[in-house]
């Protein structure tokens, strides 16, 4: 059954109480040393443009849906390994350097 418009604004007014929540704002990608930590938008658009992965942040939950759909093939999956902490620290070392 399609839903009806109302039903449709009801959603979209519960989406928007979520959307303003500064809690659901935060950041939760785990690699906070990354330049792109908190600004969420450039992230995406990043990633948007190199269309190489999706953002860490949403990882966990597309490979839990991905792991999902190849058990079921009987398939099994691993993980890349990240960028490492220290190649964040490596990049604002040499930005301070580079502004000296």
């Amino acid at each position: 059954m399609e839903e009806r418009k109302e039903e449709f604004y009801e959603r979209v007014k519960r989406l928007r109480i979520i959307a303003s929540d500064p809690e659901y704002q935060k950041c939760s990608c785990p690699k906070t040393a990354c330049e792109w930590h908190g600004k969420c938008v450039e992230c995406v658009t990043l990633h948007r443009y190199a269309k190489k992965h999706i953002p860490n942040c949403l990882q966990q939950f597309v490979n839990e849906k991905i792991k999902a759909i190849a058990d079921i093939g009987e398939l099994e999956t691993t993980e890349k390994e990240k960028t490492p902490e220290d190649y964040w620290v490596y990049i604002k070392e040499q930005d301070k350097k580079m502004a000296k």
